[in-house]
């Protein structure tokens, strides 16, 4: 029998995704529009490459519409996420 190794990513919440950059499982891309344009394109062809990833054929109205709606859900008390993020003992 063989077992084959499957990475895997936990996919994190959209809910303040405009705050947490960088992005992707590396850290590699800067902004929510590099992000898009990354998948846009069908990402980078390799050899571990999801047969189910192909090029989206975004618009550039739509790449810039689709980061516009991604911010959007950027909540409206970040200073008191802020705050209270920086209140937490770290090791606790």
């Amino acid at each position: 029998m063989i077992l084959l190794k499957i990475l895997q990513y936990k996919t994190p919440s959209l809910r303040n995704i405009a705050l947490t950059a960088p992005y992707i499982h590396n850290g590699s891309l800067s902004s929510l529009e590099d992000v898009i344009r990354f998948y846009n394109q069908g990402g980078v062809d390799n050899e571990n490459l999801d047969l189910l990833i192909k090029a989206l054929n975004l618009t550039e109205r739509e790449i810039n519409d689709l980061a516009k709606f991604l911010q959007a859900l950027t909540d409206s008390n970040v200073p008191e996420l802020v705050s209270d993020a920086y209140a937490v003992t770290i090791g606790n």
